[in-house]
Parts: C-alpha cells; structure tokens; sequence
C-alpha cells in the first residue's frame, strides 16, 4: 500500500529516489552518477543510503534535493 502512495506523488515531492529515477531526473547516465559519487562529491548517509543496510549489495536511495544542491541544480 505505501508503494502505491509513492508511486502516485509527483516526482518532485519525492525526496528518495531509486539510482535509475535520479539518473533520469538528472539526465545523466548511471556511470555518470557512480563517478560523481566516487569522487566524492555525493557522500553516504547524506545523499544516499541503502535500502537494506544489511545487504552489502543493497539497492540504494538518493535523496533528490541533497543530490541536486551538491551538483548545483538548485541553490
């Protein structure tokens, strides 16, 4: 049922983001992402977490106005 919810609001009331729905808000590419990440620019527990923190291969959230603010998409 909360999944329905999140599906339903507008992208830009959605603070967290799967990886492909902040590439595609971007527009930037997946690889793109990760090596902005790398570089450590987008910092872990800031800008993204993972969605099991249990799994050492756990999908991961980004957190759309953190990851647009340190990219200098909005101010």
């Amino acid at each position: 049922m909360a999944a329905a919810f999140f599906a339903s609001l507008p992208m830009s009331d959605t603070l967290w983001l799967t990886t492909a729905e902040l590439c595609a808000h971007l527009a930037i590419s997946r690889s793109t992402l990760f090596a902005i990440r790398r570089s450590g620019l987008l910092k872990d527990g800031r800008h993204l977490v993972a969605k099991n923190p249990v799994s050492s291969r756990s999908h991961l959230l980004w957190h759309r106005q953190r990851c647009e603010l340190a990219l200098g998409r909005i101010s």
